[in-house]
Formats: structure tokens, C-alpha cells, sequence
């Protein structure tokens, strides 16, 4: 079942900006990751060959991202695909993420190191590299800003983003350690704000490793989808609902399995009209038992409502 409140052409204009925005960020990043790292190991600054490590990774998520965008739209009406393409956005989300936390373990070890045994740094180029960085880093934050709450739904998307700020962060936190190491000596800051900057996309990391863990686990949707379910099906006070599953299956896109007990048993048709207005609810499954069930419990009363 697809639900008509839920506009298709809105989804698509959704993935539309999502991979137009992916595809311009990812030849970006690969040009300035290139002269960040080149340009971090001639001058010596940890603060800034940690921000162009980072960079290639965030190419490399801008690259899955991508990638996943192609794939779901190739395969949005592949019939082996039960509830469709939209889970490859929370796995490609994933994928992104996980790598995240192995930049940031990277950065902080390094850094670490940086402490133990400083090593010269050139303060002028390196700043200036930086700020090319950030600059970057900005318009590509633009680019991939969130339009009409995109980040909410589209795991992929919000990935993506994530990389991007988390790049601004170690791009600003470099600024400041050169700045500092230049004007005042205190070349130790650009260390410590390597392992700062690894400390921050950590812990944005584990975030998203949640939310796409939830997706791709069919982990219960939120309450309110449940409570509006119950209240459509059982508001006339001749249907009960015994069990009720809602879960993500892709952006902006849940499925149901409803199993209800009417005294007056229907075609499951006339339960999935009841719920066609839930807002992102494409798929629905409906199990009708009479009411009570001579099966189970033939002395056993329907159940009260809210139940599920």
C-alpha cells in the first residue's frame, strides 16, 4: 500500500538534492584533499594533515554516498527488493559513519604522537592551506544543507553532512593551533587540537552509528506513528488492535503488520483505508481475527483498546 499523503514527487526532489549535492562536494573534496595532505607533510602541521586525512575520508563516504544514490534509484522497482532500495541510505549512512570513527582514532593517535616528539612546523603556508580548507568546507556545508528537514530522514544525506562539519571543525581547530604556534610559540596546540578535533567527530560518529543502527535493525518506529495507527483503527470502537509493528524501510518510508479483531471480520482493504493518512506509511500488512476468536479463547472478550 502507498500512502497518498506522502507526495512521491517530494521523495524524488528529496534524493534529487541529496546526490546533486553529493556529486559536487565529492570533486570538491578530492582537489583540496589532495593539496591538504601534500601540503601538511612538506610544512610539518599535524593539526592540518589531520584535516586532509580527514578529507579523504570524507571523499571516500562522498563517494558511497554517491554510490548509494545511484543504486536506489537503479533499483527502486526491483521486485526482489520487498520493501524497495530505501534501507541502502541507513547502510551507506553506516558505512560513513564507521568510518568516521576510525578517522577520528587515527587523529588522536597521531596527535598523541605529535605531543611525545614535535616535530617544525611552517606556520605561514600551513594557515593559509587551512583557510583554503575551510573555505571549502563551507561551501560545501551549503551545498548539502538541509532543505525541508531532509537530514531527519535521509540518513545518507545527513552522513554526508556530518563529514562536511566535521571537516569545518578540524579546518577552524587548525587555524587556531597555527595561529597560535606562530604568534605566541606554542606549538603544542596543534597537537592537542588534533586530538580535540578527533574527540568531536567521535562522538558525532557513535550519534549516527545509532540512528542507522536503528534502521537497519527494524527497530520500532516512533511512538506517535504508533499511537495515530491505533486511534484511526480503533476509533469507531468495532476494531481492536492485538499487535502492531511499525518500522523504518528507507527515507521518509515505514511499514506496518496490523493484526486486529473485528466483531464483523472485513477484507483487509477496509483496514489499510483507515491508516492510508499516516503520514510516510507505503507499506501495510493487515492479519483480521474475529472478535472474540473462537480459535484461541472462545469465552475470552475482546480486548480494550490501546493495548498494542
Amino acid at each position: 500500500m502507498h500512502n497518498h499523503s506522502c507526495s512521491c514527487k517530494h521523495h524524488h526532489h528529496e534524493m534529487d538534492h541529496g546526490e546533486r549535492g553529493i556529486r559536487f562536494v565529492f570533486w570538491l573534496t578530492v582537489v583540496t584533499m589532495a593539496v591538504e595532505i601534500f601540503s601538511g607533510w612538506i610544512f610539518g602541521s599535524m593539526a592540518l594533515l589531520a584535516d586532509g586525512w580527514h578529507m579523504a575520508s570524507h571523499a571516500g563516504a562522498m563517494a558511497v554516498a554517491w554510490f548509494a544514490y545511484v543504486w536506489a534509484r537503479r533499483n527502486a522497482d526491483n521486485p526482489d527488493l520487498v520493501f524497495g532500495a530505501g534501507k541502502v541510505n541507513a547502510l551507506a549512512g553506516f558505512a560513513s559513519a564507521v568510518g568516521l570513527v576510525l578517522v577520528a582514532v587515527f587523529m588522536a593517535v597521531e596527535s598523541f604522537s605529535r605531543l611525545l616528539a614535535p616535530v617544525a612546523i611552517s606556520f605561514g603556508p600551513a594557515i593559509l592551506v587551512a583557510v583554503l580548507g575551510l573555505a571549502v568546507n563551507l561551501v560545501s556545508a551549503w551545498w548539502l544543507r538541509d532543505e525541508d528537514h531532509a537530514h531527519s530522514h535521509d540518513h545518507n544525506l545527513k552522513a554526508a553532512y556530518i563529514h562536511v562539519l566535521a571537516d569545518a571543525l578540524t579546518s577552524i581547530l587548525a587555524i587556531f593551533a597555527l595561529l597560535g604556534g606562530k604568534l605566541y610559540g606554542l606549538n603544542w596546540l596543534d597537537p592537542l587540537m588534533g586530538i580535540v578535533g578527533a574527540l568531536v567527530i567521535g562522538r558525532w560518529a557513535i550519534g549516527l552509528l545509532r540512528e542507522t543502527a536503528r534502521v537497519l535493525l527494524d527497530h520500532r518506529a516512533d511512538q506517535g506513528v504508533h499511537a495515530d495507527i491505533l486511534r484511526r483503527v480503533e476509533q469507531k470502537g468495532e476494531v481492536r488492535v492485538r499487535d502492531l509493528y511499525v518500522w523504518n524501510v528507507g527515507p521518509r518510508a515505514l511499514a506496518a503488520h496490523l493484526t486486529v479483531e473485528d466483531t464483523i471480520p472485513r477484507p483487509p482493504e477496509y483496514y489499510k483505508d483507515l491508516v492510508a493518512e499516516v503520514a510516510h506509511l507505503e507499506h501495510v500488512t493487515v492479519e483480521v481475527h474475529a472478535c472474540p476468536c473462537p480459535a484461541e479463547n472462545p469465552a475470552q472478550n475482546c480486548p480494550e483498546p490501546g493495548h498494542a
